[in-house]
């Protein structure tokens, strides 16, 4: 296969991924917002949930350490729709510039 077929095979893969991933993420926020009354955690009003309180963050600092109430942050974090939905647009828009460099870096050298 030449490199200039490459570098196009490259391009349509990049656009693939950007489409089917920003799409993807799209739906995925659209999708949890009517749905989004309850967005912390346990509680049903607009109080701290548990695992915002001082108490539990001071437990879990003291048995685990700073690093064990970075993680148990961001798992609340990532639990919810709108993250992942951010998450799966930054992968999709990483692996798609990817792919268009790896093009641009084919074409060039031909």
């Amino acid at each position: 296969m030449s490199a200039s077929r490459q570098a196009a095979t490259l391009n349509t893969v990049g656009v693939i991924v950007l489409v089917l991933g920003i799409g993807s993420a799209i739906l995925l926020y659209r999708h949890s917002r009517p749905a989004a009354s309850n967005t912390n955690g346990d509680w049903q009003d607009n109080s701290l949930s548990l695992t915002d309180s001082k108490a539990n963050t001071r437990d879990i600092e003291m048995y685990g350490g700073k690093l064990e109430v970075l993680m148990v942050k961001w798992m609340i974090w990532f639990r919810r729709p709108e993250s992942q939905a951010i998450v799966i647009a930054t992968l999709s828009v990483l692996l798609a510039l990817s792919c268009f460099l790896g093009a641009r870096h084919l074409s060039a050298d031909t």
